[in-house]
C-alpha cells in the first residue's frame, strides 16, 4: 500500500511542539530535511544558526595543568541566551604559543554559576559561519572558578598523542561530537587542558555549535 506525502519547500523555521497537522519541510534540492541532499550542516549554516569560536593574534593562551581540576575552568563558553541552546558540533584546543610537551587532553564540564557577562576575552570572538542571521550572545571568558555545582563533573572530550610540539601544529579537537553536548540557556561549558609543562605552552579553545530553541527535558 502506498502513501502520498506532500511537502513544502520553505526556509528553516522553528516549529511549535504539539501542532497538528504539520507541514513537512522540503529543501530547494527537492529532498526532505531528514534525508538531505545538501552537505551536512548546510541548512543550519544558511539559516545563520551556526557559529565558530574564533581568535586573532591578540589572543593570550592559558598554560595546561597536570592534575585533575576541581572548580577551576581555564576557559568558559557561556550561553547568555534566554531561549536558545548551544548544540556543540566540535570542540577542542590549539597551541597558540610556546613549545608543548607530547600529548594533551581536553576536559569539559557543564555548570550554572557563576554567570558570565560583558565581552569575550581579548583575542577571542564568536563569528557566524555564514555572515548572516542573528549575532550570537555567547561569551567566552577565562579563569572562572565554578560555584554551581560545587563539585562539577568533568569529562574528557578530546586528546592528542602527537609528538609535534610546534605552535599551531598542536591541536586536540573532537569533530565527532555532532550534538552530543548541549549548553542550555543560562549555563556554561568549562574547559581545561592537561599536558606536560613543555616550554611555556599556552592553549586556546576552538569550537563550533548551532543555536536552536530546544525543549530540554
Amino acid at each position: 500500500m502506498g502513501m502520498e506525502m506532500i511537502a513544502k519547500i520553505r526556509r528553516f523555521v522553528i516549529g511549535k511542539a504539539g501542532v497538528s497537522p504539520i507541514t513537512v519541510r522540503a529543501t530547494a534540492t527537492e529532498s526532505l530535511a531528514v534525508a538531505m541532499v545538501e552537505s551536512e550542516g548546510t541548512e543550519m549554516t544558511r539559516a545563520g544558526r551556526r557559529f565558530f569560536l574564533g581568535r586573532n593574534a591578540a589572543v593570550t593562551g592559558i598554560a595546561p595543568v597536570a592534575a585533575q581540576v576541581t572548580t577551576a575552568a581555564q576557559w568558559v563558553i557561556w550561553n547568555a541566551d534566554s531561549n536558545k541552546s548551544y548544540v556543540i558540533d566540535h570542540l577542542g584546543a590549539v597551541l597558540v604559543s610556546g613549545v608543548a610537551a607530547a600529548g594533551a587532553i581536553l576536559d569539559a564540564c557543564l555548570f550554572q554559576a557563576p554567570v558570565s557577562s560583558g565581552s569575550s576575552a581579548t583575542g577571542m570572538s564568536v563569528a557566524s559561519a555564514s555572515n548572516g542571521g542573528p549575532s550570537s550572545r555567547a561569551i567566552v571568558t577565562t579563569n572562572v572558578t565554578i560555584t554551581g555545582p560545587t563539585a562539577p563533573v568533568w569529562f574528557t572530550v578530546a586528546k592528542t598523542d602527537s609528538t609535534n610540539t610546534a605552535v599551531l601544529s598542536v591541536s586536540l579537537v573532537n569533530y565527532d561530537l555532532r550534538g552530543r553536548i548541549i549548553i542550555p540557556p543560562g549555563q556554561g561549558l568549562g574547559l581545561a587542558v592537561y599536558s606536560g609543562t613543555g616550554t611555556s605552552p599556552l592553549f586556546a579553545p576552538v569550537a563550533c555549535w548551532n543555536e536552536i530553541e530546544l525543549d530540554l527535558e
